[in-house]
């Protein structure tokens, strides 16, 4: 095989792999639609289950990735087990009585994520910097809270900002994490906001809107291993 049959080969690889990812994501992104589509009351077990679809398909997506190039990276899979827990947050939010308990479900998806990244390289201006910005937030949001929820949101706040500055400061930088880690801080921003203070208007959609993207970005930006194509 001369080089540029080589080269045709490679290309072709290359087109044909990107399709199948785009495949794996079609349930996702099918399921995201048919939660919009249906749009069904809260609280109710077909929501609960309709709810929860999106982040099951993203587990599917980055389990069927990993077979097909035959390993898991150390971040993919602990990026998997996040998805997991947000999962369980997703169907205890759908039930009032329960959101103390989504919240600890999705404070383990962040720590998932955290540890799914390292702590390296450290940026400590950026760590800073986000700190303040969540420091500014929960003084709004203070005088709104009571109970449990008081030291609760404090700390669910700080491994959010912790998970965003994480993703903020990788190098070379994994934009689609980034992205994803900033959508879903201002996704938490607006149903705090809502859930503790005052309704926000559509606050459902904006909530849903963005967190869907949020996971959806940091489910395709983990990085893979090396398809087996390229080692043929």
């Amino acid at each position: 095989m001369d080089i540029l049959e080589t080269d045709a080969h490679y290309h072709r690889n290359i087109a044909a792999d990107a399709t199948s990812r785009r495949l794996k994501l079609l349930p996702f992104l099918a399921s995201c639609g048919l939660y919009f589509a249906l749009w069904l009351p809260e609280p109710s077990w077909v929501s609960t289950g309709v709810k929860s679809l999106p982040l099951l398909s993203l587990v599917f997506f980055l389990t069927a990735q990993a077979w097909g190039d035959g390993a898991w990276t150390p971040l993919a899979h602990r990026v998997r087990w996040g998805l997991m827990f947000s999962g369980v947050g997703d169907a205890c939010l759908v039930w009032p009585q329960l959101f103390l308990l989504g919240m600890v479900a999705f404070a383990l998806a962040h720590i998932c994520y955290i540890w799914a990244l390292g702590l390296r390289p450290a940026r400590p201006w950026l760590l800073l910097l986000l700190a303040l910005a969540w420091a500014g937030a929960y003084t709004t949001l203070w005088p709104c809270l009571g109970g449990p929820y008081v030291p609760a949101v404090g700390g669910y706040g700080a491994l959010l900002a912790a998970m965003g500055w994480r993703a903020l400061a990788q190098s070379p930088p994994r934009l689609a994490m980034a992205t994803g880690s900033l959508l879903f801080m201002a996704s938490d921003l607006v149903l705090a906001r809502d859930h503790f203070c005052a309704p926000v208007p559509w606050a459902r959609l904006i909530v849903m809107g963005t967190y869907y993207a949020a996971q959806g970005l940091i489910a395709a930006g983990a990085p893979r291993a090396s398809p087996r194509w390229k080692e043929s």
